[in-house]
């Protein structure tokens, strides 16, 4: 498992518990993999971007076994072994999208293009922004996002997305991101609350098929409302199933997949808004309700004749990414007992999260710990703030 962020730890988990040997290759020192006691094996990368990608294929030119079968829940790592597709087949098998697809859906001005050309509907992009934002406020209403095109985000826009909702703000923004703007492209907001977000994560065979593919509504996500689901519930929703399967159909797709689409009212229909070439963050939570998503593509990866399991997804089951959860709250300013009323009440509700789990529990107690501490610094920062002496003796 080439792993890099939360999205590792489920798909380690789901395949460890299957009873298959799983060995962790984690992309950064916080990763919750390397704290679960599933892995056979652990090692992280260090370095820069390129020396870890240098490290990693050392690694696995040096490792032994023949046949092993490779995943990975990062854009960066898909990316990686497209590259070197050929010379990783000889010892390794895996399941990703052939190279010509994969290199436009990681490029958001192709991927947008490619997908109109299909026949879906898209919220109305500009893939080449003009240089004067009075053009731009010509061709798009407000409000209007604007997203790197590229999954690597530039040092010179290190951010998702970022959200403008009139001129004036459409004007700071182009002083502020001057030098960014050629490596933006901005789409339409589609409004309406976060529940018109539905997403699906699913695998494909080498033939196109859709398997089992698990539906969520996104009741919140991070960055605030125009980003990953951090609280979202099982629904089923054939429209999404059908417009998922379609869409593999069409871009001949394998391996797997998360795919978004979002409800217009103002057209009553489903538009596309992005699919991730690779297993999704919340991964885990497809096992959660019966959809065997990651055990799918690691039998699509050895090359089984893979067959849609026949089992239904459990609806009603609610995920829950704390961490970025209280982010997204705090973001929005909601009142502290506004958010303890709604984790209350969670409380009493079938539930999966992102990283405690009873038969693993070492990846949330470590994350408990590091946000415990997190804001014991932040309180002791007020508390030395707002004193007239320093907080703790001073030895001169």
């Amino acid at each position: 498992m080439l792993s890099h962020g939360t999205g590792g730890l489920g798909a380690v988990r789901a395949l460890a518990r299957r009873g298959i040997a799983v060995t962790t290759i984690a992309y950064d020192a916080t990763d919750p993999s390397l704290d679960s006691r599933y892995p056979q094996s652990s090692i992280r990368l260090y370095g820069t971007d390129d020396e870890r990608e240098k490290c990693l294929l050392k690694i696995l030119d040096e490792m032994p076994a023949q046949g092993a079968v490779i995943l990975t829940n990062s854009d960066r790592l898909v990316e990686l072994i497209s590259r070197h597709e050929e010379a990783l087949r000889r010892k390794f098998r895996f399941a990703i999208p052939k190279r010509s697809v994969l290199q436009a859906l990681n490029d958001k001005r192709q991927e947008t293009r490619l997908i109109a050309s299909l026949g879906f509907d898209l919220p109305k992009t500009i893939q080449d922004l003009p240089p004067d934002p009075a053009d731009l406020e010509r061709q798009l209403r407000f409000p209007m996002i604007f997203k790197p095109y590229l999954f690597v985000a530039s040092s010179q826009f290190p951010k998702k997305n970022e959200v403008v909702l009139d001129a004036e703000s459409l004007r700071i923004f182009y002083d502020r991101w001057r030098d960014a703007i050629p490596s933006l492209l901005a789409q339409e907001v589609i409004p309406g609350p976060d529940s018109y977000s539905w997403v699906s994560s699913c695998t494909f065979s080498r033939k196109h098929e859709l398997l089992d593919c698990g539906v969520k509504q996104k009741l919140r996500a991070y960055p605030a409302h125009f980003g990953g689901s951090t609280f979202a519930v099982s629904a089923a929703n054939p429209e999404i199933e059908k417009l998922t399967r379609e869409l593999g159909e069409k871009l001949e797709y394998v391996g797997h997949a998360g795919v978004e689409f979002r409800w217009d009212d103002r057209d009553s229909c489903y538009k596309y808004i992005e699919i991730n070439p690779r297993l999704p963050a919340n991964v885990g939570f497809d096992e959660a309700c019966g959809m065997p998503t990651v055990w799918n593509s690691y039998r699509v990866a050895v090359e089984q004749e893979v067959q849609h399991s026949g089992t239904t997804q459990e609806n009603g089951i609610y995920f829950l990414d704390l961490k970025f959860d209280l982010m997204s709250l705090h973001a929005d300013r909601t009142p502290v007992l506004k958010v303890l009323a709604s984790y209350a009440k969670l409380a009493f509700k079938p539930r999966n999260g992102m990283y405690f789990a009873w038969d693993d529990p070492m990846p949330g107690l470590r994350l408990a710990g590091r946000l415990i501490a997190g804001a014991a610094k932040r309180i002791f920062r007020i508390i030395g703030i707002k004193s007239s002496s320093p907080a703790y003796p001073v030895k001169h």
